[in-house]
């Protein structure tokens, strides 16, 4: 299995990863030449030195100082990529967090009214947000589930989603029974979330919102942040604002982008989620780690991937594999407060 894939699925990688045409067929010239090894593993080191040579995004490695890791707090994190962009990011050698070195995308750009409907050329932001909403429902739709099955009737019926922007999955939640309350820094997202559903939202923080009374503590039995956690300068202080609003019983869901997934291996500084306004990539240690100092127990968790970029690299069986035993790009996370575990 050299490579096999549609056209339309083809365009598609083309995208995510910001390369034309020529540049991927030259990819693929190189990863034919470099595979002699026909299994899984052997096909992803081909496919991984073929995109070191033409990658568009890799610069030359600068020599730094190791860098003090915030979840294990050890001088441990090694410079490991460096963008074309310049943007630097760290692999934690001791738990494989990801850390982002240098500069970061400024603080503002959260409450901008263009977050949502311009992405940044350093991929900051999205594009088209709104446009988005029946992908952006059928997401919520799964996550939803997957969350119920994994904790059953203990899961209750209050949700608080913190960064919950237009309110898609807000909207699929009270569709499913139920009730919510969602934090945001940007008010325009907020205003989208009551045009669209004619949903109330926090505007700041959720320790402001905790501060003014606004959101309850020890109220909410779910918890929920969807690629927010990345963005938060102290993750782990997040997590102990996540545990003061839940309820006794109450669950954490997460999703985060991961450090050790194979495209990151494998794709390198092209790698989706290395963005500026990423300031950590987690693996499934440090997420754990977090979680624990955080005041949470992770109880379930697994991996995933929305745009599948090693298609026609790896059939459906082997790519499900990368899934399952948790190397996707997008962690998801199912924790319980660790003084009700």
């Amino acid at each position: 299995m050299p490579y096999s894939d549609s056209v339309e699925h083809a365009a598609l990688v083309r995208r995510v990863l910001r390369i034309d045409e020529t540049v991927w067929r030259q990819v693929l010239d190189e990863y034919r030449r470099r595979l002699t090894d026909a299994t899984p593993a052997g096909r992803l080191h081909a496919l991984g030195e073929a995109w070191q040579v033409f990658s568009p995004h890799a610069a030359p490695l600068p020599a730094g100082p190791v860098s003090r890791c915030p979840v294990c707090r050890g001088e441990t994190i090694q410079p490991e990529i460096q963008r074309r962009s310049g943007e630097t990011y760290g692999l934690c050698t001791q738990c494989g967090h990801g850390l982002l070195l240098s500069r970061t995308a400024d603080d503002g750009i959260y409450r901008n009214s263009d977050y949502y409907s311009r992405q940044t050329a350093d991929c900051a932001g999205y594009q088209a947000y709104r446009q988005e909403k029946d992908y952006r429902e059928a997401k919520a739709a799964r996550v939803l589930a997957w969350i119920e099955q994994t904790v059953g009737a203990a899961a209750g019926r209050s949700l608080l989603e913190v960064g919950s922007g237009f309110g898609y999955t807000r909207a699929v939640a009270e569709q499913r029974g139920w009730r919510s309350m969602g934090v945001d820094l940007n008010p325009h997202a907020a205003a989208a979330a009551r045009e669209l559903y004619g949903f109330g939202t926090f505007t700041g923080t959720l320790e402001e919102a905790l501060s003014s009374a606004t959101v309850s503590r020890r109220h909410w039995d779910l918890v929920l942040y969807q690629f927010v956690l990345e963005h938060i300068a102290d993750p782990i202080q997040e997590l102990r604002q996540a545990a003061a609003a839940a309820a006794p019983g109450g669950f954490l869901a997460l999703l985060a982008p991961s450090m050790q997934a194979v495209e990151r291996v494998v794709f390198g500084a092209s790698y989706r989620s290395l963005r500026p306004d990423h300031l950590h990539l987690f693996s499934w240690e440090s997420l754990d780690r977090c979680l624990t100092a955080g005041g949470w127990v992770r109880v379930a968790g697994t991996s995933e991937c929305s745009v599948h970029l090693l298609t026609g690299f790896l059939d459906q069986r082997e790519t499900e594999e990368i899934y399952r035993r948790g190397d996707g790009p997008d962690l998801m996370a199912v924790a319980r407060c660790k003084a009700d575990s």
